[in-house]
């Protein structure tokens, strides 16, 4: 299964790929020049947090390369929620 990012114009996923050197920019695997898979990349925000209205209006210099399992894994951490900090007594200390 492929992971979906941010829609970009096919130029633009050209050239960000282009310029990453078909590489990820997460975990740093390359696909080959001519390899199948290298249409699987998805070029998103580097912070995968960014909602997709503002994503497709990113600059193409703020652009990255995810091969599909590192895209997968950043948004399904996000899909879960933040970490919540366990609660300290000074949470709820008041002032006298």
């Amino acid at each position: 299964m492929s992971a979906r990012g941010p829609m970009v114009s096919g130029l633009l996923w050209v050239r960000v790929v282009k310029r990453e050197e078909r590489r990820c920019t997460s975990c740093g695997r390359a696909r080959a020049e001519g390899d199948p898979a290298i249409h699987d990349l998805v070029v998103a925000p580097a912070d995968p947090r960014t909602p997709a209205h503002i994503a497709v209006r990113t600059p193409e210099d703020e652009l990255r390369v995810w091969c599909p399992a590192c895209y997968t894994r950043a948004t399904k951490r996000l899909r879960r929620g933040p970490a919540v900090p366990p609660q300290t007594e000074a949470l709820f200390e008041m002032e006298h």
